[in-house]
């Protein structure tokens, strides 16, 4: 089966919305009862101190979530770069370049200038890479890649692009990002969209809430997920610009560019509900639709379909997780847009201000370069 249908599919199972959905969710539930069993025990492995993290020789902030799908983590991990390479840190990007060829650690951009491809360390990476002006770096073991951001750029911040569940490396901050959308299936994979069970929300230091909430959400009901004393700030994912290439770079374009022009939406992103009210609320008119996979390998036979398709469109609009992906193609001049989404943190100081009273904890209590802790002092 397609991996696009079999993800549908699966979405489908997890609504129960039916008789038939319902029994399909049902024979997946064993395995689920299986899988967190699987992640209780290793989470009590690390909380017990039976497996050990390493500290790194430079401050550590997680950037994660407990579901699959789209909560904002790349957006807020580009953010809070930002905004403390503003604050005068020196600061990098840590990701594991899901779907990138490369399997050794890779410098994937130091300037806002990727050096490598997408096909070698992902599109995420690249896409990152792009909008960061400083270090990103992909590969599996994140703690070598911390410890090369220290030795070899002298960075003092590492954050870790999707790191809740990777407990191998110790961390000062630990920000779990948590959708506002209302969801009532809490059952872990493959009966339900959670990586972890919804008890591993104890470990966040701040939680972030994300996405707006439909008209359906304004009225349901949310569990309070993490310890009642964390912080909890709101996170909204705010259009800023459509982007385009030419010639290699990239160009900033208005957001009323799309307004009462006919667009094919094209989209490999795992919610993309966002991305089409987003279009609807600056006034583009979806005449066509063409849905990916995430992290969509396009080819050559993708570009035609696509060219084809949008013969009646005014534009082509995607994101720009897609754009690194799609501008090797030959698209007509002007056409291809990508629609760049910002994280805005509210109340910002606030947020930041918790941040770096943990990092000045840390420096109060350092623990040995490279040491191997228990992990029972980081919740």
């Amino acid at each position: 089966m397609h991996p696009q249908y079999a993800q549908h599919l699966i979405e489908r199972l997890w609504q129960r919305k039916n008789v038939w959905s319902r029994l399909g969710w049902l024979a997946l539930t064993p395995a689920s009862m299986g899988f967190a069993a699987l992640v209780r025990g290793r989470n009590a492995l690390y909380n017990r101190g039976y497996f050990s993290t390493t500290q790194a020789p430079l401050n550590v902030i997680s950037v994660g979530n407990l579901t699959v799908g789209g909560t904002g983590k790349t957006p807020m991990t580009l953010w809070l770069a930002q905004a403390l390479q503003a604050r005068g840190y020196r600061v990098g990007i840590l990701t594991r370049g899901y779907k990138g060829t490369k399997t050794d650690l890779t410098v994937v951009g130091t300037a806002g200038t990727p050096l490598v491809t997408p096909d070698e360390v992902g599109d995420e990476a690249v896409m990152m890479a792009r909008r960061f002006p400083g270090v990103v770096i992909a590969g599996r073991d994140r703690v070598a890649a911390a410890v090369r951001a220290h030795d070899e750029f002298a960075l003092d911040v590492a954050i870790l692009d999707d790191g809740f569940q990777y407990r191998r490396l110790r961390r000062d901050v630990d920000i779990l990002l948590v959708s506002a959308q209302a969801n009532n299936n809490r059952w872990v994979l493959p009966a339900g969209p959670f990586r972890e069970p919804v008890s591993a929300a104890r470990r966040a230091d701040v939680i972030v809430r994300t996405k707006r909430p439909t008209a359906a959400d304004q009225t349901a009901t949310f569990p309070r997920i993490g310890d009642e004393a964390v912080p909890v700030f709101s996170g909204d994912l705010v259009p800023t610009a459509f982007m385009n290439v030419e010639n290699g770079r990239w160009y900033q374009h208005s957001l009323a560019a799309v307004a009462e022009q006919r667009v094919l939406a094209l989209i490999g992103i795992a919610a993309p509900a966002s991305f089409y009210q987003m279009l609807h609320e600056w006034n583009a008119i979806i005449t066509e639709v063409l849905e990916f996979p995430d992290h969509h390998h396009y080819t050559h036979a993708d570009w035609q379909h696509i060219t084809q398709l949008s013969k009646k469109c005014d534009f082509i609009v995607t994101t720009e997780k897609d754009l690194v992906k799609l501008e090797r193609f030959p698209f007509a001049a002007g056409r291809l847009l990508a629609l760049r989404v910002d994280m805005h943190v509210e109340p910002a100081a606030p947020f930041l201000e918790a941040i770096e009273q943990r990092f000045r904890y840390r420096k109060k209590d350092p623990d040995t370069y490279g040491s191997t802790l228990s992990d029972s002092g980081n919740h």
